[in-house]
């Protein structure tokens, strides 16, 4: 049994703080508060680091077992939730009088592609998919392409043409998100080149990295306030044309994030919990807006109850779902009679 003190233990407690802070950023940037729109800035970005952050590639591993584990791990609860939540919407669809005819050919086109077209209580399903073929394509990149600048320049052309995307064609669509990877891939190998130069472990580094860009902050805060520089931040609907701002601006707050994880992972009042909604970022991502569309049937929404009650019922619904036959394999994307595991 490992130590709190083992270097192992040490990253899984601050990753699982910086994903709890993370999802808590993606609640309240949903919950209509006037300053929600902040959390589009990084949110989505930092959990593509995150994931780049814990890949290891597995040369004993072919491919295709790795698209499996991915399969299991991404896609089977992604199917798992959209199920129910299509039965459950559909059943409200049925109590309002409406035809099984109209729900169906309503939804069926966003069910079956995916991405920006869920939207309502479907809304972040588009993250799933767009991080699966992330990940597939990058695996792919390290296996066939080792050097290091060779894989540094397909993704600065992967960027280019996401950032092309953005700026010229805003209103196209491709099925499941699979073109906002290109943008994401830049967050998911930078967090891999933070992982592979152990850069956010090292104290020195690590005071350097956040040292810029806290200067950098303070520099684009200067230029925002007085509307010299304007910023924002959709990756779902491809608005990402803030060229070089879409790139530092997240990286400036996943360092912050990064280092308020490692200070609050040492604190045992805070780092429990955070860990513990960390462990359910999926199921949180998955179940907070149907929790609150639910619960505002019974009483109002503020964006704090939005934010509470966003927590609350899908962490409930992460400790309950264990229990059941099959509950972490669907609900989790965990392997068959394994314990958890800490993966990508």
């Amino acid at each position: 049994m490992e130590t709190a003190k083992s270097p192992k233990m040490e990253r899984v407690v601050w990753v699982d703080v910086l994903k709890g802070l993370g999802i808590m950023a993606v609640v309240w940037g949903h919950s209509g508060s006037k300053n929600a729109f902040y959390m589009f800035w990084f949110h989505m970005p930092l959990f593509f680091f995150i994931s780049g952050y814990l890949y290891r590639l597995n040369s004993q591993q072919t491919e295709l077992s790795y698209i499996k584990r991915k399969v299991n791990h991404l896609l089977v609860p992604y199917a798992y939730y959209l199920m129910l939540l299509a039965l459950g919407m559909f059943s409200v669809s049925l109590w309002r009088g409406q035809s099984a005819a109209y729900f169906w050919s309503a939804n069926w086109k966003a069910f079956l592609l995916g991405g920006s077209l869920l939207e309502g209580v479907y809304a972040t399903f588009w993250f799933t998919t767009c991080l699966f073929f992330v990940q597939i394509g990058y695996d792919f990149l390290c296996r066939k392409i080792p050097s290091g600048f060779y894989k540094g320049l397909i993704v600065l052309v992967a960027f280019l043409i996401a950032y092309w995307q953005s700026r010229y064609l805003p209103e196209s669509f491709v099925p499941w998100n699979m073109d906002v990877g290109l943008y994401a891939l830049v967050f998911y190998s930078g967090g891999h080149f933070c992982k592979q130069t152990k850069l956010l472990d090292k104290p020195s580094s690590r005071k350097i990295v956040l040292g810029v860009s806290f200067i950098l902050f303070i520099g684009f805060i200067h230029l925002y306030s007085r509307q010299i520089l304007d910023y924002g931040l959709d990756m779902k609907h491809r608005q990402y044309y803030y060229f070089g701002l879409n790139l530092i601006l997240p990286l400036i707050f996943t360092f912050f994030l990064v280092q308020l994880s490692l200070i609050l992972s040492k604190w045992q009042v805070f780092n429990k919990t955070l860990i513990r909604i960390g462990r359910a970022a999926m199921v949180i991502m998955y179940l907070h807006i149907p929790s609150v569309y639910i619960v505002r049937q019974i009483i109002p929404m503020t964006p704090v109850r939005f934010f509470v009650v966003g927590i609350l019922c899908p962490l409930l619904f992460y400790m309950v779902i264990q229990s059941f036959p099959y509950g972490r394999f669907l609900a989790l994307g965990e392997p068959m009679n394994k314990g958890r595991e800490h993966s990508a």
